[in-house]
């Protein structure tokens, strides 16, 4: 998940907003269990406080709860985590990809005696591999909720383009309905590409890649290195480049951020938004408790698009949260811990802040509502980002390209006015990855195997529904000779009156 990265655009914002609150501030004492989770959402500390007041009743232990920002969690945990004799927390929630860090860090007491009484084979494998280090068998942690990613459409404008499901289940069809749409409404844009001062640029590249075969990572006998520059990476890559530079299928992405194309999604001024459950469940919501129920979005409805297929079929971005237990931690922690990862607790939970749960029981619950059906669908495809330490900083290497690349083509006309800053950046990325791995790069791509690939013209298949019927275009071909034949007529008729007028 990674969400802390963010930080370094919107720190300043969050510091006014303050990090913590207490279930119960009038809970003290050394035998009182000290619970940190993230604010996930509307409802997400009503949802949290509740669970812990039922565990406290059952249990008679104490616990205080904390609420973090994403923005500022990840530097406030590695500090408490660090320090010897700090009061930190005794359960903790951690982005997925944060558990092998904190883990390689020494700093996560493993999990593996209560891998039974958790029920950890309920838990979705994707989802659980983030529970260890690549390669280390112990467990550090489990799963809590999924954060998966699908393309979320305006039911309304959605149905009224009629579009059958195999015309638009592939990324060339899904290209051709955005372009055939923007020639369609010039009022609402088709797409977005989050292109300036983002954060989710690793979640947004991940399927274009994952689908055409390539990766950000992979491990040969050397060990980890960049995939950035390989050749299935670079054709995934080139159909994410064509919809973040157009400014026909994405209008706005690369001067806003993926809020602020969430945003105008919900205010009905887009298409398409690649997004999370959790925009079901706000629709859900009264607007005076933050809510979307009165927003444009909620009157027209949304649809679940097809998850598309690449050259190497169907794989979607899968991230999420897991509870963890601090090395430094009370004897009754993992009470706490396992209360909260019990089934009907994990599902009110989620259904409160509309990620879906972890847990693949109460998921075959879920699949039953036809708004959740398509996205489980989209997880069972899922994949997650590498479950290695280094990962946060490659992460971070990630963001700021995909920034990188707004800027350079912000101001230009076209991809192909800056194809040669466009290929920089792709090698010089390639390198700061490899050189935070450690990896010795041999040095066996060059800057027009990337060109080839990346700025390659690639497919778009216009669904014949939306296509321009021949008769038209014949009409208007007709339409142009019939100017052109009568402008002709006037210009000769202009040129003999002219004559008979000199003559005279």
């Amino acid at each position: 998940m990674s969400r802390w990265l963010k930080n370094i655009f919107v720190v300043l914002v969050l510091a006014l907003a303050g990090v913590a609150w207490a279930a119960d501030s009038s809970v003290s004492g050394s035998d009182t269990l000290s619970l940190w989770v993230m604010d996930n959402g509307l409802g997400s500390q009503k949802a949290v406080t509740r669970i812990v007041k039922k565990f406290q009743r059952e249990t008679k232990i104490p616990v205080n709860i904390r609420f973090l920002n994403w923005g500022e969690a990840f530097a406030e945990i590695s500090t408490v985590l660090g320090s010897q004799g700090a009061a930190g927390p005794d359960v903790l929630q951690l982005g997925s990809t944060w558990v092998p860090y904190f883990a390689s860090s020494g700093n996560l007491a493993p999990l593996d005696p209560y891998l039974e009484q958790v029920g950890a084979s309920r838990f979705f494998e994707e989802s659980f591999k983030a529970a260890r280090v690549a390669h280390d068998t112990l467990v550090y942690s489990f799963p809590w909720f999924v954060d998966v990613r699908a393309l979320y459409a305006n039911e309304r404008l959605w149905k009224d383009l009629s579009l059958k499901k195999e015309e638009v289940d592939s990324y060339p069809e899904f290209l051709g309905v955005l372009r055939a749409f923007a020639k369609k409404d010039s009022t609402v844009a088709p797409f977005a590409l989050p292109g300036k001062g983002d954060w989710t640029g690793p979640q947004h590249m991940a399927p274009f890649i994952w689908s055409f075969g390539g990766d950000f990572l992979v491990k040969d006998s050397a060990g980890y290195r960049s995939a950035l520059l390989d050749s299935a990476t670079l054709t995934g890559l080139a159909y994410y480049l064509r919809i973040f530079g157009d400014r026909a299928l994405s209008p706005y992405g690369l001067d806003e951020n993926s809020v602020q194309n969430t945003e105008r999604f919900i205010r009905g001024g887009q298409l398409v938004l690649y997004g999370t459950s959790e925009i079901i469940r706000q629709m859900e919501m009264e607007s005076k408790d933050g809510g979307l129920k009165d927003a444009p979005i909620a009157e027209a409805g949304v649809a679940i698009v097809e998850p598309l297929e690449g050259d190497n079929g169907i794989v979607s971005f899968v991230g999420g949260s897991h509870l963890v237990m601090p090395k430094q931690h009370k004897a009754s922690a993992e009470k706490l811990l396992c209360y909260l990862l019990r089934a009907d607790n994990m599902d009110a939970y989620t259904r409160q802040v509309g990620f879906l749960p972890a847990d693949e029981s109460i998921v075959n619950i879920w699949d039953k509502d036809a708004r959740y059906s398509k996205i489980i669908e989209t997880m069972k495809n899922g994949k997650s980002f590498p479950n290695i330490p280094e990962w946060v900083a490659i992460e971070g290497i990630l963001i700021e390209f995909s920034n990188a690349l707004g800027d350079v083509l912000r101001e230009a006309s076209s991809i192909s006015a800056v194809e040669d800053q466009v290929v920089e950046l792709f090698w010089k990325t390639h390198q700061k990855i490899n050189q935070s791995l450690g990896y010795a790069e041999a040095q066996d791509k060059s800057r027009s195997h990337i060109k080839e690939l990346l700025l390659a013209p690639v497919e778009e298949v216009v669904p014949e529904s939306m296509a321009v019927p021949a008769e038209e275009q014949g009409g208007s071909i007709l339409v142009f000779i019939l100017v052109v034949a009568i402008a002709a007529i006037a210009a000769v008729g202009g040129m003999a009156l002219s004559m008979l007028i000199r003559k005279k």
